[in-house]
């Protein structure tokens, strides 16, 4: 059976930006949380590590009420995906199936976004995983970050699926570099799809392309960023805007992409 990934970022591609609704919800004003961000990043910070950061020190100030990785999970029940994001993955495969095709698509989420939240949204119901930034907890409490997931550090798990061994790239993480690995749920590069929405997206974008992937971008217009726009039009990548329902301009793109 030939294996197809399809993989994802999550807000903004996915999702609305998980980590700006969560803000909201917790009433704090997201015009004044992500410009501290920016200030921090100028001052050196790696962005996923500084924004964690800060929600933790939220979290401990308890300006935020989800104070733990299952009240995370809960608040990600209330996320709406946009169209048809959940159900692309298993229509694909339906497509693939009624056409007698021998293949499979498998979805990933790869996002710098909160796991534990993100495992919360119906994503979970078809990708078959997800990866993100996760915090710990100490006295039933969110207490510090496990891990963080910069720009490059997504490509780790894109060579993960490439692979075969997402299973296992968490507690196992000195695995991706093995020089060979022989797995079934194993994906070529030239049979993968990257969907992302900015620049943290750019190096899976670079290093899928580079093998013989393909990419898109997804365009979620005034919250673009134009960095962003730049690079796609440099690297001759395609944007839509998310809508994964059948017949749209992106769905239509990613069967072509399947089938051809």
């Amino acid at each position: 059976m030939r294996n197809v990934a399809i993989i994802c970022d999550c807000d903004n591609t996915l999702t609305p930006d998980t980590t700006s609704l969560l803000l909201e919800s917790n009433g704090i004003d997201t015009k004044q949380f992500w410009p501290v961000i920016e200030n921090l990043v100028r001052e050196g910070w790696d962005p996923p590590i500084a924004w964690m950061t800060e929600i933790c020190n939220l979290i401990q100030d308890g300006k935020i009420s989800q104070d733990t990785n299952q009240k995370l999970a809960e608040f990600g029940k209330t996320i709406e995906t946009f169209p048809g994001a959940v159900d692309f993955i298993p229509e694909l495969n339906s497509m693939l199936q009624e056409k007698g095709l021998d293949a499979m698509v498998k979805g990933y989420v790869v996002s710098s976004g909160f796991e534990d939240l993100m495992k919360g949204t119906r994503l979970s119901e078809t990708f078959t995983d997800i990866f993100g930034g996760r915090f710990y907890e100490k006295d039933g409490k969110i207490t510090g970050i496990k891990s963080a997931v910069s720009f490059t550090e997504k490509t780790k798990f894109v060579f993960a699926v490439s692979k075969g061994i997402t299973s296992k790239i968490r507690t196992e993480p000195y695995s991706v570099n093995e020089l060979a690995v022989y797995a079934p749920d194993a994906v070529p590069f030239e049979k993968m799809i990257y969907l992302g929405d900015g620049p943290s997206d750019i190096p899976c974008f670079s290093t899928i392309k580079k093998q013989g992937g393909t990419c898109i971008g997804i365009d979620v217009g005034k919250e673009w960023h134009k960095d962003f726009e730049r690079e796609l039009r440099a690297r001759n990548v395609p944007a839509y805007r998310p809508d994964y329902t059948a017949g749209s301009e992106l769905r239509i793109a990613i069967e072509d992409l399947i089938l051809n």
